[in-house]
């Protein structure tokens, strides 16, 4: 059975994830039709991925660099949703995406462990705006930016890039188990750095390796070393 204690909760955002239905100057491209027919689903419904439509994303030019890629918010939210930390109840999870939607991902959700299903669940989350459609929402989406989420929230926000001054991980989660709401956002892309517009709206940014680092692997350090800043 699990426990849950009265500490502080740590909110979780993956930002400007790479996550987007197919743009409408791709929807007639072959490798589009090709995977519509195949999931025997309306072009306009699906969500670009960089698996199956890597041709169309190409004729993007520099406007596709580090779009398609939802296996990397799937990774990340497994990898969090999964932590002793969720267990415990002292975690949420947003994924902001860079069609400025909004996921809220219920701490109990299960997600698919296969990345095809999961994005055929986020599909259905684009259609339906909650899955499951009845009964308690396991995801579910709204249009907001990421300046709406954290003004919802209203903590405490760090950011981890890869342009900010460097700091340990574990320097940083203690700084975080200081507040009574601490934001923690990770990028959900693959390459590249956040919007002038996210880190308008973050109070601290640093980055924790001298290199880029995958996001799961990012999450799964800054979990770990929260879990024992706060002593979990």
């Amino acid at each position: 059975m699990t426990t849950y204690r009265s500490a502080l909760v740590l909110t979780l955002i993956l930002a400007e994830s790479s996550i987007e239905l197919v743009p409408n100057e791709l929807v007639r491209h072959p490798a589009i039709l090709k995977w519509a027919q195949r999931k025997k689903r309306d072009p306009h419904s699906l969500i670009l991925d960089q698996t199956y439509h890597h041709s169309a994303i190409l004729r993007l030019g520099a406007r596709g660099v580090g779009r398609g890629r939802p296996d990397i918010a799937h990774f990340s939210l497994l990898l969090a949703l999964g932590s002793p930390l969720n267990l415990l109840g002292e975690l949420k999870c947003y994924v902001h995406t860079r069609d400025n939607n909004i996921i809220d991902v219920n701490s109990k959700a299960r997600l698919p462990r296969n990345t095809d299903r999961f994005t055929s669940l986020l599909e259905q989350l684009y259609q339906d705006r909650v899955v499951p459609p009845t009964g308690g929402a396991l995801l579910s989406i709204k249009h907001g930016s990421i300046g709406n989420l954290l003004d919802e929230i209203s903590g405490m926000v760090i950011a981890l890039t890869t342009t900010g001054p460097r700091k340990e991980m574990n320097e940083i989660a203690s700084r975080l188990a200081e507040y009574h709401k601490p934001v923690l956002l990770v990028g959900g892309f693959p390459k590249g750095h956040f919007s002038n517009e996210t880190l308008s709206k973050v109070k601290e940014s640093y980055q924790i390796y001298s290199q880029g680092l995958e996001a799961w692997t990012v999450v799964a350090r800054a979990i770990y070393d929260y879990e024992r800043a706060s002593a979990v």
